[in-house]
């Protein structure tokens, strides 16, 4: 069995884009102007390029587990 991968980095607070603070969740991803952020959904959905490989991640912010990408 696979040990679930985990943020490792200090614990998110605000999104780098509207700063806004995260709620559930939030994503390490890359954004359409090139630099990476920690975004929250909304801002992802609108400055991200998905999830996966390159792309992004997006953790639980309770456990900091990695949830999808």
């Amino acid at each position: 069995m696979s040990e679930k991968k985990k943020w490792i980095g200090s614990e998110p607070k605000k999104c780098d884009y509207c700063g806004h603070d995260f709620h559930k969740v939030f994503i390490d991803g890359k954004t359409v102007m090139g630099p990476w952020a920690l975004l929250c959904e909304f801002c992802h959905n609108r400055y991200g390029v998905g999830l996966g490989q390159g792309k992004g991640q997006k953790y639980n912010l309770k456990t900091l587990e990695k949830i999808e990408g």
